[in-house]
């Protein structure tokens, strides 16, 4: 069969500030280092992305060298922090004929996702939907033993990707390194969430010497299409009487789709 794979406080206007300065797609075609390795920093990219995608509220970039395909992600705010480690980052590949590669990541269980919350302090305030305009910070003073603590609980409990291929209802449940695909996850220094991946092309029916352009789609599914225990739908009332999901954010799919036409080796 086969396989495809907070130390200091953070400011919304100044994480907007940096975002206008990318496009919202990514526009270059980028050769992956030598010497990158999947392991959860982009140390490789001087911590630079390429594209911030206003649609996901993720910075992202995509890199090829001549056998592998790359996807880096950053989520920085907590509210989206959250809904990753409840549905995962999902990374949509298609090839020449529309066929398609879907991964997801990370599959963790709610009760560990809540854990990392906790150590990262995310106070309920910090989440709470009609406040995330205002307060979208991370509480400081976090020691690296706190930070230690959550990339342990990534690297031990979410060390499997979610694997779906055209034509089939049914998703894969899969190791890291199955079929040479590889994955990472790690929060850095101020507690934002850097997620790696690289899948081999040929899994992706994609030669770097035939193919000059992919399609690929980024997705953070609604709560709602991945059953997990304890997701349910919160309603509260306006002042009108109407009742309105309070996790609405947490409960509805964002995505956008691109296109990346593949680098050649400089």
């Amino acid at each position: 069969m086969r396989i495809f794979n907070l130390i200091t406080l953070f400011i919304v206007c100044s994480a907007a500030g940096h975002a206008q300065k990318l496009p919202n797609k990514q526009e270059a075609s980028i050769w992956a280092p030598a010497d990158i390795k999947i392991d959860g920093k982009a140390d490789e990219w001087n911590n630079q992305f390429q594209a911030y995608n206003s649609s996901v509220d993720l910075y992202y970039t995509i890199a090829n060298n001549d056998s592998l395909l790359y996807l880096g992600i950053r989520a920085e705010k907590p509210r989206i922090i959250l809904k990753a480690l409840s549905v995962g980052f999902c990374f949509t590949v298609y090839d020449n004929k529309n066929n398609f590669e879907a991964v997801s990541y990370p599959v963790i269980s709610l009760k560990d996702g809540a854990l990392i919350t906790k150590n990262l302090g995310i106070k309920p305030a910090d989440i709470i939907p009609h406040k995330v305009d205002v307060v979208e910070k991370f509480i400081p003073g976090k020691s690296d033993s706190l930070l230690a603590i959550v990339n342990n609980i990534l690297q031990s409990k979410a060390a499997k990707i979610r694997w779906q291929e055209k034509g089939s209802p049914d998703t894969s449940i899969i190791e890291n390194n199955a079929d040479d695909i590889r994955f990472a996850a790690r929060f850095d220094s101020e507690g934002h969430l850097v997620y790696e991946l690289a899948i081999p092309l040929k899994l992706l029916n994609i030669s770097i010497s035939g193919t000059k352009k992919i399609k690929y789609n980024i997705k953070l599914l609604s709560r709602t299409e991945i059953y997990k225990t304890g997701i349910g739908i919160s309603y509260s009332y306006n002042s009108a009487g109407e009742p309105y999901d309070t996790n609405q954010d947490l409960n509805s799919t964002t995505d956008f789709s691109g296109e990346y036409i593949l680098a050649k080796k400089p």
